[in-house]
């Protein structure tokens, strides 16, 4: 089938429109979870769960000092067997924050996670962060584009072959904060009416069959 000229040079003029039209702030996820750079793991962990986010702004006597994502605590706390209660958010936050103004363009945002290797980037106004807009919030709202969002995929292709996804690990598992003895797990299961590890599982009685 012949393609009609006139119809892809539309289709090419549609993309550059949406890559100088769309701004951040169209985008980008305006729940901002803001935590105490002095806050423990186990409370920023609870925290995220509880607001279905994936990362936390750090802040020092109120000055955002860097970011927390749950990649973090994997790659930095569990992945190391470290124990999550004795670990401060200063200790594994990215820092420094690394922020774009609510009027840049996507793409203009996706090159700067490219060039900081970063996946989220937090929406600064008037000294204030206002939302957070992350590599997938572009890749969803533009799937015509090519050069930049295939730089973005294989980012995340090659961090999901360097750290197991909780996916990966079990369907019927999640990660967070055990509601029993409060230790961060990558091995939540719902039991009994509360989210539990396995060895918190184990002494509720759970059949393992």
């Amino acid at each position: 089938m012949v393609q009609d000229p006139e119809r892809e040079t539309g289709t090419d003029i549609h993309n550059r429109e949406i890559e100088k039209e769309v701004s951040v702030a169209e985008v980008m996820n305006k729940a901002v979870i803001t935590m105490d750079i002095n806050s423990d793991i186990p409370a920023i962990a609870k925290e995220m769960i509880s607001r279905d986010a994936g990362s936390v702004i750090i802040t020092e006597n109120g000055k955002a000092m860097g970011i927390i994502t749950e990649r973090d605590i994997v790659k930095s706390v569990i992945t190391r067997n470290r124990k999550p209660s004795e670990v401060d958010a200063s200790e594994i936050l990215s820092t420094p924050l690394i922020t774009v103004d609510p009027a840049t363009s996507i793409i203009e945002a996706a090159n700067i996670m490219l060039r900081a290797n970063v996946k989220r980037l937090p929406v600064l106004e008037n000294g204030t962060i206002i939302g957070v807009i992350s590599n997938t919030d572009i890749l969803m709202v533009t799937p015509g584009l090519n050069t930049i969002l295939k730089d973005l995929i294989d980012m995340n292709r090659e961090a999901l072959l360097s750290i197991p996804s909780i996916e990966e690990v079990s369907e019927e598992l999640t990660t967070g904060v055990c509601e029993s003895c409060e230790v961060f797990s990558v091995d939540l299961k719902f039991f009994d009416g509360r989210y539990l590890c396995e060895k918190c599982r184990q002494e509720e009685g759970e059949d393992y069959e």
